[in-house]
């Protein structure tokens, strides 16, 4: 099962899952309603003349008064649901700030720290996503979270006994697993478990408000009190008996994404004894993986291991048990041999080792476990080809090879350090991106308007430091734009709104500094902003319906001609570039778009709507771009950058491509004209 399949299968799954707590909602309500119904008409019902059967009690009170009850409840529900859901609409952040997480990516603080975000930086380049925001939580246990709606908000949360207790190949494994969880589409789910479930505890806490009330009322109304505590106890108990099989649900389906979250980390690093041994260690750690968090309980199903202790048997566990799970990683391993907990912490064991690599600049990264995988790009200068990519989008579309982790070491390491050191400063990570619009481009009108508007719009401490960075940037291989990009997004989302929203101000302005925007130019700002806003840009679909076919077979078909017209200037040649790309989608062949119609605000507007194509269907648009780009045999550099900028912009995160240093051989970039 690929990438796509998973996405489909998530959907369904969320489908069923809200099925189930709809059922259980439904029961809950209609229990809550009889419930209310019985106390409103308690008094009356002392009358014997009055039948206190329940078609007899429906019968007293009228079936408006109990379709009233039933919608109050109902509603009461919804909007405690909507208000927890309001309440994590940060994503990622406000889960990991409301466990007490630390943001560490523009300031890791010592050798542990910076070991765990050179590990989450590896394997986000080499799967092709944004790289998420890493955050500590000060706890003892060894435990870790993926958290967000989506890649573009991702976190991922550790904690300080996983840093610090875990060796490099045993963090990578928890790493691997829980970017699994990103890319099989489970974050979102477990979101909506959160909000779910608050709105199911509901009951029981107007419940245990009622009690409270009724234990601080005074001694006069002593009388009084009684039907309070009686409602109190009656919706304690409803409550939570609601809770206890919505906990059931939410245990049940997480259990069994940890076994593919597991096999997936595998995958990843091609080191099963790594993730065992981190399990093995938690089984051995006088902690655990038990967390201290007040509110651990709410999100237990997003740990890597249970983050509480087990109650009443293991029925309400959100994972399978350490032994079965380490049992299926390690059939050799003998099952509870935990080993004592007297030995060195991971890190006291390495530290000479780390400091070594995190002060060489060949070695910066440490490396992902790479057995017989050299990749040497100064020696072998790479270039894809149609086969390189087809597989990359059947087999590595969120799925990143042994290989393709191991590539992403190498190319966080061919980061110059000064880059490197500069994407994780806010002020300077600004510097950078100018640097990427402006590097590209060689002596030209634009470069020469573009470094004539630089000192007019950015702020003095970034211009000094895109001065700074401006001999690095130039030298650097185009092939590590991406990637740098991508390093830039943690720092990007430091910024004050205020100062991002005049960041993106200024990144236009240097677009359009000659009344042109370039393909590639566009690729770079739109991977850019995806990454840094933290909802899509539905308004620029305006207002097409995302259901209708027509409408998605026009964007495709427009993405294919932009596509066309990129990889060349010639009429006849993109045409047949053009068709080519047609024919896989197995569309009827249709005149090829003039250049002068591929306007930038079209292409937003295409990707847009082409978000919405179906999981299934997303494979053959990819292809069929794929096959436009290089229906001459060729492909550059530039054409893959757009590629995977529309890849990114259709929630694909499509791991780098082996390109050289710089394109083998010229390619048309189709400068469009961009209209204010």
């Amino acid at each position: 099962m690929n990438f796509f399949e998973y996405q489909d299968k998530a959907r369904r799954n969320s489908g069923v899952l809200i099925a189930l707590f709809c059922a259980a909602v439904i029961g809950l309500v209609a229990i809550t309603t009889v419930f209310v119904a019985f106390l409103a008409s308690y008094s009356d019902l002392r009358d014997p003349a009055v039948d206190t059967s329940l078609v007899g009690i429906i019968g007293h009170l009228g079936w408006d008064t109990i379709a009233g009850i039933a919608i109050t409840i109902t509603a009461i529900i919804g909007l405690a649901s909507l208000f927890r859901l309001r309440q994590l609409a940060g994503g990622g952040r406000a889960v990991a700030e409301s466990l007490g997480g630390r943001k560490i990516n523009t300031s890791p603080d010592g050798l542990a720290e910076q070991r765990a975000l050179n590990v989450v930086e590896e394997m986000a380049l080499a799967s092709g996503t944004p790289v998420p925001d890493v955050y500590i939580l000060e706890d003892s246990a060894i435990n870790a979270f993926a958290a967000g709606y989506s890649p573009n908000d991702a976190v991922i949360g550790l904690t300080r006994g996983s840093i610090e207790q875990l060796d490099r190949d045993e963090l990578q494994g928890v790493v691997a697993h829980e970017f699994s969880h990103i890319f099989n589409g489970d974050m979102r789910l477990n979101i909506r478990i959160v909000g779910l479930l608050h709105g199911i505890l509901i009951i029981g806490l107007v419940g245990s408000w009622l009690l409270r009330g009724s234990y601080w009322g005074g001694r006069s109304s002593s009388r009084g009190r009684l039907p309070v505590f009686a409602a109190g106890m009656g919706l304690v108990a409803i409550g939570y008996t609601g809770t206890f099989f919505g906990n059931l649900i939410k245990s049940a389906v997480s259990r069994q994404r940890e076994y593919l979250a597991d096999a997936s980390a595998v995958q990843f690093t091609r080191n099963k004894l790594g993730i065992a041994g981190a399990l093995k260690k938690i089984g051995q750690h006088t902690s655990g993986s038990n967390l201290q968090a007040t509110n651990a309980s709410e999100f237990s199903h997003m740990y890597f291991a249970s983050g509480l202790k087990a109650r009443f048997g293991g029925l309400f566990a959100t994972h399978p048990s350490l032994d079965a799970r380490i049992t299926r990683l390690d059939p050799q391993w003998q099952t509870g041999a935990y080993a004592s907990d007297s030995t060195s912490p991971a890190m006291a064991s390495s530290d000479s080792a780390a400091v070594s690599q995190m002060h060489s600049p060949q070695n910066a990264t440490g490396g992902i476990t790479a057995t017989n995988t050299t990749v040497d790009t100064a020696s072998n200068p790479y270039q894809a080809t149609l086969a390189d990519i087809v597989e990359v989008v059947d087999n590595n579309i969120a799925n990143p090879s042994h290989q393709q982790c191991a590539q992403g070491k190498v190319l966080l390491a061919e980061i110059a350090a000064p880059l490197k050191a500069a994407a994780h400063d806010p002020f300077a990570a600004r510097a950078v991106i100018y640097g990427l619009l402006i590097a590209g481009e060689q002596a030209s009108e634009h470069r020469e308007a573009q470094l004539d508007l630089i000192p007019k719009i950015a702020h003095p401490a970034a211009l000094r430091e895109f001065k700074k960075l401006a001999p690095e940037m130039t030298q650097m291989g185009t092939h590590l734009r991406l990637p740098l990009l991508d390093l830039c997004i943690p720092a990007l989302k430091s910024l004050a709104p205020q100062q991002f929203q005049i960041f993106k101000r200024n990144v236009i302005k240097l677009l359009r500094a000659d009344g042109k925007i370039e393909i590639w130019e566009w690729a770079l700002y739109r991977v850019l902003m995806h990454g840094l806003e933290q909802t899509p840009d539905r308004h620029r679909k305006l207002g097409a319906r995302k259901t209708s076919t027509k409408v998605l077979a026009d964007a495709h078909q427009f993405l294919l001609a932009t596509m066309a017209h990129a990889v060349s200037s010639d009429y006849l040649t993109a045409k047949r570039a053009f068709e080519a790309g047609l024919d896989l989608l197995q569309m009827n062949a249709v005149a090829l778009p003039a250049r002068s119609d591929m306007t930038l605000q079209r292409l937003d507007k295409a990707v847009a709507i082409a978000r919405d194509t179906p999981a299934l269907q997303k494979p053959a648009l990819l292809k069929a771009l794929a096959t436009t780009m290089s229906h001459d045999g060729i492909v550059g550099g530039r054409e893959v950058e757009l590629l995977r900028a529309i890849a990114d912009c259709l929630d694909c995160p499509m791991p780098p491509l082996a390109l050289s240093d710089s394109e083998l051989v010229p390619s048309s970039t189709a400068a469009m004209e961009e209209t204010a």
